[in-house]
């Protein structure tokens, strides 16, 4: 498992970082958690191939997790070299289904075309794990919004576990316990607590990993 963070930024815009996107390559495929604006470019910063993703995964609909995956659709459609085959497995927290048909709704003609995406809404609590060719997928909800749901990863060398946004949430450290990688959102300092997000103290102070 082979984990990148393309983006780590917040809504402040920042030369420096990209919004939300982390890339995970395990057995053949790539997954993105998450695709606020600035990742699709970000993949191709880090070297990894944004035509080459498999799955895409997001925690919540706000735009700074979600907006590049008009961008990425797009260019799947009219940048790449050769036309893509191979399916797309889009999945989000319900009501996902809602938020996509709203993007399709005003992108759809210059986002969809002749591959197939399969459109997968997850109930934020209650569902069994997903499995995928080389690892499982569960996940929890997260305390940001009322969809906002936080994923974990688990294969044969580890297990990895992404946020996304949230403040202190007892079904996100059990969803982390014992986790090999642990990736959490921190978007404010200390001294400004904001809810729905984390500072560094704030997660220190309560955790029980």
């Amino acid at each position: 498992m082979e984990i990148t963070v393309v983006g780590s930024g917040t809504v402040v815009p920042r030369l420096a970082r990209r919004q939300s996107c982390v890339a995970v390559r395990s057995g053949g495929e790539m997954m993105v958690f998450d695709l606020g604006s600035g990742a699709v470019r970000g993949m191709v910063k880090t070297g990894l191939d944004p035509f080459a993703v498999d799955r895409i995964f997001f925690t919540h609909f706000h735009p700074d997790h979600t907006v590049d995956v008009v961008s990425l659709l797009f260019a799947f459609k009219y940048g790449a070299e050769e036309e893509r085959e191979k399916p797309l497995y889009i999945s989000g927290p319900k009501p996902f289904r809602e938020f996509w048909d709203s993007i399709q709704a005003v992108w759809g003609k210059w986002m969809l075309a002749d591959y197939s995406i399969e459109i997968n809404e997850l109930p934020v609590v209650g569902a069994e794990p997903m499995r995928l060719p080389s690892c499982t997928l569960s996940w929890a909800p997260a305390e940001h919004r009322l969809e906002s749901i936080a994923y974990r990863l688990e294969g044969a060398d580890g297990a990895f576990v992404y946020t996304g946004d949230t403040e202190y949430s007892e079904s996100v450290v059990e969803l982390a316990r014992g986790a090999h990688t642990l990736l959490i959102e921190c978007s404010f300092p200390d001294d400004s607590l904001v809810p729905g997000h984390l500072t560094p103290g704030r997660w220190r102070r309560q955790d029980g990993l």
